[in-house]
């Protein structure tokens, strides 16, 4: 680090200066240098704390004791980057706020009860009408020979027995709760639809031109647990903390675990259907700012 005139190292290692320096220094070259403030803090001690910033980036810098306060100074071509790098610094000593959980009584069980009624009545219908299957199961078939466009979004309302329809029911119901009290009902059973869809359609063009069929509602149970995945990422990220590799495992690795214990298994599994709804949830989720939806939340 370079010694500049009429400063002394305290502390942190930084020069300081007198009150009254001028806020020119000479470098050991002779060369003349502006100095810029990057920040004032009230203490010494504070100002020390943010210099070794600086001093990281191996960047010189001198703290200037001012009339009530100190000064951190630096030369002005490295000021923008300095005061990224202090930006970036305080936001992350700022303590957490506590992340504001719904408790068990905002998740409205009766978003289930809808959730549960809605397949309940389709599979009823299904039973009446064995054709239903034919023309509403998602099909490589019917999507991309036929162009029956609306298939990869019928079909997640179909369900090839009751023990199938019972754990998309249990399973699903717990994660759309979940999402629609996180991000308001309107909005997340959109999205949570909108995941099964695109999982329906890359998994039919992924076996495509092979014949391939499906029906279920677990494309759109495992869109919504990568949805949440998503916002927990995207939560992440907005506070600064993806640098952190234990901010990361809550969302990442919950999702994956939870992932691998309910979407592979079982013979008649379609393991890539719930991957690619996981994934197009993923996507999804990471749109959702969470600091925007409080009122549409509490309307919902």
């Amino acid at each position: 680090m370079n010694r500049w005139p009429g400063m002394s190292n305290e502390d942190c290692g930084c020069p300081v200066a007198l009150p009254g320096f001028p806020a020119i220094v000479l470098q050991m070259d002779g060369a003349a240098y502006e100095l810029i403030s990057v920040g004032r803090w009230p203490s010494l001690r504070e100002a020390d704390e943010h210099a070794l910033v600086v001093l990281a980036m191996n960047q010189d810098c001198r703290v200037r004791a001012e009339e009530g306060a100190f000064a951190l100074e630096v030369e002005p071509e490295v000021g923008p980057a300095v005061e990224r790098e202090l930006a970036l610094y305080a936001s992350e000593q700022m303590p957490q706020a506590a992340r504001e959980e719904p408790p068990l009584t905002a998740l409205k069980p009766s978003r289930i009860v809808i959730w549960a009624l809605a397949l309940l009545v389709m599979f009823v219908f299904q039973q009446r009408d064995p054709w239903m299957e034919d023309r509403l199961m998602n099909s490589s078939e019917g999507l991309f020979g036929r162009h029956e466009w609306w298939r990869p979004f019928t079909g997640l309302f179909l369900h090839a027995d009751l023990g199938h329809l019972a754990g998309n029911i249990a399973i699903g119901g717990l994660f759309c709760m979940t999402v629609t009290s996180l991000v308001g009902a309107w909005r997340g059973w959109f999205l949570i639809l909108l995941s099964g869809v695109a999982g329906n359609i890359l998994t039919t063009w992924f076996h495509s031109p092979d014949p391939y069929f499906s029906l279920g509602a677990s494309t759109a149970t495992f869109g919504a647990l990568g949805i949440l995945v998503g916002a927990g990422l995207r939560e992440v990220w907005d506070s600064h903390r993806l640098s952190s590799l234990k901010s990361l495992i809550g969302p990442v690795g919950g999702g994956v675990a939870l992932l691998f214990l309910w979407g592979v298994s079982g013979g008649t599994t379609d393991v890539m259907a719930h991957f690619m709804g996981w994934g197009a949830g993923c996507v999804l989720g990471l749109t959702v700012d969470q600091s925007g939806v409080q009122e549409e939340k509490v309307a919902a």
